[in-house]
């Protein structure tokens, strides 16, 4: 068979490819699409500058857990560097959770210890020295004594 509009001596072009009918009810697939062309280098957002939009968490609670250690050492009262410790270590905890390193939760949580460590050693000293001059007046009597180059002022 020959079609009129075939010349002759032309190759026969080959038949179409039958059209794909899809179930009815359903919707016809949807047409193939080129896949994307990775010539370009990926394009990244730059980071943002340091100090600024990056949020630490635990970070205003180190800061808070520094200062409290800080007063701890100022101050003789067991509050502050207790509340030092536990700042510090909820901030740690917060900042290990997001996977981020935050250096005034570690320096406070340092400080509020060996704050409250001079604390604890302070008093035992401070309690020493105070049973020793009790139990001193204890034997002197009332009035104002001088024993071993000390006064001891008993009331």
């Amino acid at each position: 068979m020959t079609d009129d509009s075939q010349r002759p001596g032309e190759p026969t072009p080959p038949p179409a490819a039958p059209q794909y009918q899809a179930p009815q009810g359903q919707q016809p697939a949807q047409p193939y699409q080129a896949a994307p062309q990775y010539n370009a280098a990926p394009q990244y957002n730059a980071a943002p500058p340091a100090g600024q939009g990056q949020v630490v968490p635990g970070k205003t609670l180190g800061i808070v857990s520094l200062v409290l250690g800080i007063v701890g050492f100022f101050f003789l009262a067991f509050v502050a560097p207790i509340a030092g410790i536990i700042t510090g270590v909820i901030a740690g905890r917060q900042s290990k959770a997001a996977g981020v390193k935050n250096t005034p939760a570690k320096a406070g949580l340092i400080i509020s210890i060996v704050a409250l460590v001079l604390q604890i050693i302070g008093t035992i000293i401070l309690v020493v020295v105070l049973g020793g001059v009790i139990a001193q007046c204890a034997d002197l009597g009332p009035g104002v004594y001088e024993v071993d180059g000390t006064t001891y002022t008993c009331g």
